[in-house]
């Protein structure tokens, strides 16, 4: 049976990057509905700050990501600004009709050319190559707009506070280190039941009481 995902996913995050590369390429057999959120939006929700905002912590992730591209075999050429402010791109995917094709494109401009798209020259092209006419206009379109707060919000409600978060059965997968576990879920969904995954869900907050 095709199993389904829905993956919430902002374009200005490497992992996200790399986790839809694995989806797409090692599981074809998934079936992913692709929502784009303003990761920002989780953050100011959760009370906290992105690696990129937090100096040591930027760098050591950019050091990272690019030891995982080269040891994976993945190519990858960090956008010339980042972060940048993502919200037009991710209205222009919607504009564009989200699906594996469209996410494809628009990760590999911004994470293998390593273009950032908030330039509206940037965008413009990036814009033509998706076959969107008057960009403008269409990530300016009030459904748009409304498309991406919704989803934002849909992400907040259901508890995500990053990306890439890939939801299945009302469980939260966060991050692509965790795809592995994901993958596994999938194929037995009672995986979280027993034993010890089932004891943390009992397990008491000490600071919080």
């Amino acid at each position: 049976m095709r199993q389904t995902v829905d993956w919430y996913f902002d374009f200005i995050s490497p992992f996200a990057y790399f986790q839809h590369r694995t989806l797409v390429a090692d599981h074809p057999d998934i079936e992913i509905r692709y929502h784009p959120v303003l990761l920002g939006a989780l953050f100011v929700r959760n009370e906290h700050k992105g690696p990129a905002e937090i100096p040591s912590k930027r760098i050591m992730t950019y050091r990272f990501c690019a030891w995982y591209a080269a040891r994976h075999g993945i190519p990858l050429r960090f956008p010339d600004v980042h972060p940048y402010r993502p919200v037009n791109v991710l209205r222009l995917a919607l504009a564009a009709g989200v699906n594996a094709d469209t996410v494809s494109r628009i990760f590999e401009y911004i994470w293998v050319e390593g273009k950032s798209p908030d330039r509206p020259e940037r965008l413009e092209e990036l814009s033509a190559r998706l076959g969107v006419a008057d960009c403008m206009s269409a990530i300016g379109n009030q459904d748009i707009k409304d498309r991406l707060r919704q989803n934002t919000e849909r992400a907040i409600e259901l508890g995500a506070f990053g990306v890439p978060t890939a939801v299945v059965d009302g469980k939260l997968f966060w991050g692509h280190d965790q795809t592995p576990m994901l993958i596994e879920y999938l194929d037995n969904r009672g995986l979280f039941e027993s034993g010890e995954y089932k004891r943390l869900e009992s397990i008491r907050d000490g600071l919080t009481g």
